[in-house]
């Protein structure tokens, strides 16, 4: 933990932006309309705040956890910081942030953290995405 490792970089396009706008059905003029866009407060188009969580980050670090016979994702969050625009250079940066166990009514599970923040060109982070994957035990009764 602690170790902050490279995760690739991605060249945001006006084509990228329009394609998860459309996944999403996202019609707030800021991301999907040139014309109003470039009239309003950020001089042309923006990405949703989202968008970043969906840029391939290439995991490279490895929470060596070694608990049950299942792996699931827990949860996501994700914070933006500032706009991300056609022509940035959005690089990944990924680290574990944490590892723990806790115990429920289903047994334990040990919860592993990973945070990628996205840092543009000009060194500004502009999102930050933690994911939760959870290890757990699990019986033949659940599958």
């Amino acid at each position: 933990m602690g170790v902050v490792a490279d995760a690739g970089t991605i060249e945001v396009t006006r084509e990228m932006i329009a394609r998860y706008c459309e996944v999403l059905g996202e019609t707030n003029p800021l991301w999907t309309d040139d014309a109003r866009a470039a009239a309003g407060p950020y001089g042309g188009i923006i990405a949703p705040p989202g968008f970043v969580s969906v840029l391939p980050a290439r995991s490279q670090l490895n929470p060596k956890v070694k608990f049950g016979n299942s792996t699931f994702l827990g949860g996501r969050r994700i914070d933006a910081y500032a706009p991300v625009r056609p022509g940035d250079r959005i690089s990944c940066r990924e680290q574990i942030t944490d590892v723990y166990a806790k115990t429920g009514r289903t047994g334990t599970m040990v919860f592993a953290i990973r945070r990628i923040s996205y840092v543009n060109q000009d060194e500004v982070t502009v999102g930050v995405c933690d994911t939760s994957m959870l290890y757990r035990e699990i019986g033949r009764a659940h599958v």
